[in-house]
């Protein structure tokens, strides 16, 4: 067995698409369920599924029966083609199982502006404008948390969810981050995207105001090619392996399967000099820690009629 061969026992993957994602051309390489068996194959402990689109409460429970071994939790996305940034959107998702609750993607204004995943949509869809949707801020003019962020809020902290920052621009994270009230329970979305594009001392800040730094196998591929794993070992350094995530991103048609991609991933930042004790940490220990109400939780399988 070489050092590597079991990198994956215990392991979360906080942040993985599946299919259907934007339409049925849009595809990812294997089946939601061959691909989540090959995670529990590994000795993964939990996978997250995440779609920009719709709640995956429902898909999350059925491929949990499916692929007995591994836990599959549900999210919702608070986009406005889901519901939006609405306290009911949050308890519906909380009453059926959710784990993760990812803030703005598609409908976040940062994202529209800088041509992120609503760019994406737009190629796929001939009614989709991303323009004339409501557009998320979660700042008022005075740079505050806005009344409508705080509602969700409530009902997040009433659920003790974990949440993704999304793709909300590097100084409206921050501003949660400050707030204090979701700290050890918040994670920055891939700060090195396009879609976001944080500088280091945006992301050392928020590390220590007790958010998550994500760090993303899917942006060190040639086909995105946005950071290198040097780059990514880089910023581990500069906040602390306790601090960081490691994810996929799980998404296109090309990417291998999603447990490659982590493995993978842990390997790259091995060799860039980030230890087995870190990686650990990454890997098991910090996910674990941010998803614990959620996978102490069962999702109650349905009831059987009684004959």
């Amino acid at each position: 067995m070489s050092d590597f061969d079991d990198i994956l026992v215990g392991a979360i993957d906080l942040h993985r698409h599946g299919f259907p994602e934007i339409t049925r051309d849009f595809r990812t390489p294997l089946a939601d369920a061959d691909d989540i068996a090959l995670c529990r194959d590994a000795g993964m402990t939990a996978v997250v599924l995440k779609s920009h689109t719709w709640p995956t409460m429902g898909r999350a429970i059925l491929l949990e029966q499916l692929v007995q071994g591994i836990r599959v939790v549900g999210s919702v996305t608070l986009n406005p083609i889901a519901g939006g940034m609405r306290p009911e959107v949050v308890e519906l998702a909380a009453r059926q199982g959710a784990g993760v609750v990812y803030l703005p993607t598609v409908g976040a204004h940062n994202d529209v502006e800088r041509g992120g995943i609503s760019h994406t949509i737009e190629t796929q869809l001939g009614h989709f404008d991303a323009h004339s949707l409501p557009s998320t801020t979660v700042l008022d003019d005075e740079g505050r948390l806005t009344g409508e962020l705080n509602a969700v809020l409530d009902v997040i902290d009433e659920h003790r969810l974990m949440v993704y920052s999304g793709h909300l621009a590097p100084h409206e994270v921050l501003a949660i981050a400050r707030d204090g009230r979701l700290a050890d329970r918040f994670v920055f979305s891939h700060p090195d995207s396009h879609s976001i594009g944080a500088d280091d001392a945006t992301i050392v800040e928020i590390a220590r105001l007790g958010g998550f730094i994500e760090i993303c196998a899917l942006g060190t591929y040639p086909r995105i090619g946005r950071i290198t794993p040097a780059g990514l070992a880089r910023i581990v350094g500069l906040v602390g392996a306790e601090r960081c995530v490691l994810t996929t991103d799980y998404f296109f048609d090309w990417c291998p399967p999603s447990s490659i991609m982590l493995a993978d991933l842990a390997r790259d930042l091995a060799a860039e000099g980030i230890s087995r004790a870190e990686l650990d940490l990454m890997l098991r220990r910090n996910p674990s820690h941010l998803l614990a109400n959620t996978l102490t939780t069962p999702i109650p399988a349905p009831e059987e009629e009684t004959p």
